[in-house]
């Protein structure tokens, strides 16, 4: 896997007295930057019109891990128990090592408590980032019925319907919010009474969730943390357990509206690739007209990111998402090269302490990811032609900022010179890898494109874009 050392933010203490200065004392500082440092110089604040410390969340853009799903798997592994902790790292750590092999390890009672406070935050982030980018798609299949069908192939410990259920949680919230503004705003009964009318018809909704796995175990301890993330749901629910092998899974009925398959190809199939083609064509036609299907992967060179780079080039014609305007992956014709993307994140406080209880560090974010539709062209709203999708991380050096792009059919290295910044191209300071970009009026060098002065660089769509 790849191991990219990725450094911890800044100490939360130091943005909340950021936030609790007085506001005139706060705009003292910022003019105070602003005098002091000239645009075209200034390498760390570009909008003045933030504190610096708000400002710096947004270029880094950092993930961090809910509160309320880190105290359920402590509940349920037991994490915050001192005299249990040394055991659940030593154990974890021991599966993580197995897993890098290439080695399966069975989910029972003796694994499944290690796996799920190692592993599961590490999933569940990967799923969550994607399920995030695709809340348009996702608000859609649930605006269109009544009865949305969610579909856990592999689910292990159900960490993907938890970040399911999150994600479904926070378009609830932020359509009530949206509600409540409108009506604050327009008086008018009618309108007022159209919009109460749309969010009872929200809660009227529900929700299925079809989680399948091999291991009962492993089921069993996911649903006792996805039924605990669902008390609060704002949605009638349902969950249906299926143990099962899911190398021979044949949906019969329920055609899902969205599936997903999270870390769990190779476990599965090994390394048979033509198999997993054959059974992923299967799992796409049992999909709903509209539905999707994601499959997530770890960031490996060998299996997980060449797997999905193979699905993706036999079913080009069904890619909705990283990559759908590329009829083959210009880093699987380089042979040397993989696509995958990576989250800067903050673990749950118990993983990190249990890791470095035993002198490791917590798991890095790191996947490769693909979303498959039946009716991609008529149903989706697909990214113009010159747009390319960022795939590596900003790589900031002394005066400049360097990133690769997949963009027309080839991986390209991009060079921005930072006394170049101007209001056309400012947006490259927060550039991260997943983001769709628009680049315009660059000039092409021997080995790398250079962003000029007047080239017109812009941030398309996130592939995660956290609150601050």
């Amino acid at each position: 896997m790849s191991r990219v050392q990725i450094p911890l933010p800044a100490p939360l203490k130091k943005i909340k007295q950021d936030k609790n200065l007085p506001q005139s004392q706060e705009q003292k500082n910022t003019s105070q930057i602003q005098k002091e440092t000239p645009s075209a110089e200034n390498e760390s604040i570009i909008n003045y019109g933030e504190s610096p410390t708000v400002e710096k969340r947004k270029r880094e853009r950092i993930f961090r891990f809910p509160d309320e799903v880190a105290k359920i798997i402590d509940d349920v592994c037991g994490g915050w128990r001192r005299d249990y902790l040394y055991y659940l790292a030593k154990a974890s750590f021991e599966l993580a090592e197995v897993f890098h092999r290439g080695e399966n390890f069975p989910l029972n009672l003796e694994t499944v408590f290690p796996y799920t406070f190692y592993f599961f935050p590490k999933t569940f982030s990967s799923s969550f980032t994607i399920f995030r980018s695709l809340r348009d798609v996702i608000k859609k299949i649930l605006d269109g019925k009544d009865e949305v069908v969610f579909y856990d192939i592999s689910a292990g410990t159900c960490s993907a319907s938890v970040a399911f259920a999150e994600t479904l949680k926070e378009i609830y919230f932020a359509d009530e919010q949206n509600h409540k503004n409108q009506i604050h705003e327009r008086k008018d009964d009618g309108k007022d009474k159209s919009k109460h009318k749309k969010a009872k018809e929200n809660k009227k909704k529900k929700i299925k969730f079809f989680v399948q796995d091999i291991s009962d175990a492993a089921l069993e301890i996911g649903i006792r943390i996805l039924n605990q993330s669902l008390e609060n749901f704002p949605f009638d629910f349902e969950v249906k357990k299926i143990v099962s092998d899911a190398s021979r899974l044949k949906i019969k009925q329920d055609n899902p509206d969205i599936a997903v398959i999270s870390y769990s190809l190779y476990d599965i199939f090994r390394e048979d690739v033509e198999y997993m083609i054959v059974w992923v064509k299967g799992v796409l036609k049992s999909i709903s007209p509209h539905g999707i299907l994601i499959i997530v992967e770890p960031s490996l060179k060998k299996r997980g990111s060449l797997f999905i780079m193979k699905i993706r080039d036999a079913l080009s014609d069904y890619v909705v998402a990283p990559c759908p305007l590329v009829n083959f992956c210009p880093m699987l014709k380089r042979g040397d090269d993989w696509c995958h993307f990576g989250v800067r994140w903050v673990p749950p406080f118990s993983l990190t302490r249990a890791i470095n209880l035993i002198g490791g560090r917590p798991p890095d974010i790191n996947f490769s990811y693909l979303v498959l539709s039946q009716s991609r062209d008529e149903y989706f709203n697909l990214p113009p032609k010159d747009i390319g999708r960022v795939v590596s991380h900003r790589l900031e050096e002394k005066g400049r900022i360097r990133f690769w792009l997949c963009k027309d059919g080839e991986k390209q290295l991009f060079q921005f010179v930072k006394k170049n910044i101007s209001d056309e191209n400012k947006d490259v300071f927060y550039v991260h890898s997943g983001d769709l970009v628009l680049v315009q009026s660059y000039e092409k060098k021997e080995n790398f494109f250079e962003i000029k002065k007047d080239t017109r660089f812009s941030i398309i769509h996130k592939l995660f874009d956290f609150d601050f």
